[in-house]
């Protein structure tokens, strides 16, 4: 076999070119987009606790211990 040399052709139809480019390239865009959503909601999940959170740490409240201890 020989090697040929293929050159650029910008007649090409790019239409295939878009198309192969896609098929390749499917399987990373939506694990990326599954991943963006599964942090998105972590994220909102987090943010929706927070107030809930700071409300109990309120009722707790900090109770200073006066005693004092001796050795």
């Amino acid at each position: 076999m020989e090697n040929k040399l293929v050159k650029y052709n910008p007649n090409q139809n790019k239409a295939d070119t878009w198309r192969h480019n896609w098929e390749v390239m499917k399987p990373f865009v939506y694990f990326g987009f599954k991943a963006m959503t599964l942090i998105a909601g972590a994220l909102i999940g987090i943010i929706k606790l927070l107030p809930s959170l700071l409300e109990q740490h309120k009722h707790i409240g900090h109770k200073k211990d006066d005693r004092v201890i001796k050795i």
